[in-house]
């Protein structure tokens, strides 16, 4: 005898698999190509990717909230992967980022809310293999539900162990709006815009002398820095 679900409970539309690949590789992916076709990327240094290629595999790191259009600026994704969450969120950015040509690698950290079921040791050990390989990583240096903006102990442990260098990304476009009453405070981008790319590094974070707090507070003021610096170049574009 077959059960009627109750009104409310049971999976979601985006819980769907097929749902989940068209929302992100065919709705967010395609969002994002028509913001890059119709916009102009500014990026600093001018010679970045050249920069990064000399250090590689490298880590480099964004904050949640404008991660999205930096994936759709990176020239060249052979070789490159990305960290995404379980979450149903994270299974949509995992199709958008197959859809640009990344690498996926499953999992994310713990967070004051949620501690078991990320899969953050086996996405640990996962990115720690990839870097170990030649594949550079990209991810995004703050965990939800906590407020954004501060960088995961995760990010240190992983520039420790691996070795390599650290690259702070930050992205903004012209037109744009900012949620800020979100934890992330979300960057939603808008087509016809300047599109600023700023990196900053390579920084190591490798001595046993600093701790790991020192390396992510300095890991923080990279990532603010830079969000600020592109900011500033877009919002100069559109003038």
């Amino acid at each position: 005898m077959s059960r009627r679900r109750a009104p409310g409970t049971g999976p979601g539309l985006k819980d769907h698999r097929l749902v989940r690949w068209f929302i992100g590789a065919v709705l967010i992916g395609g969002y994002l190509r028509l913001i890059k076709a119709t916009s102009k990327v500014v990026s600093e240094p001018p010679d970045y990717w050249q920069r990064v290629r000399a250090d590689w595999p490298v880590i480099a790191v964004s904050w949640h909230g404008q991660s999205n259009l930096a994936y759709a600026c990176i020239p060249d994704t052979r070789n490159l992967a990305l960290l995404v969450s379980n979450h149903p969120d994270g299974r949509m950015a995992a199709a958008m980022a197959r859809s640009f040509g990344y690498q996926t690698i499953d999992g994310s950290g713990a967070s004051e809310r949620q501690g078991h079921g990320t899969g953050g040791l086996t996405a640990f050990r996962n990115m720690l293999r990839a870097l170990r390989s030649g594949t550079t990583l990209f991810a995004t240096a703050d965990i939800p539900p906590v407020p954004g903006r501060h960088v995961s102990p995760g990010m240190i442990a992983l520039a420790r162990r691996s070795g390599r260098p650290v690259w702070a990304i930050a992205t903004a476009s012209s037109r744009r709006r900012v949620l800020e009453h979100v934890w992330d405070r979300m960057q939603v981008n808008y087509p016809f815009s300047t599109i600023a790319f700023v990196a900053e590094g390579p920084v190591a974070m490798t001595d046993p002398a600093v701790s790991d707090e020192a390396y992510a507070a300095e890991l923080k003021v990279l990532l603010d820095r830079a969000l600020e610096r592109a900011f500033a170049i877009a919002d100069a574009g559109r003038r």
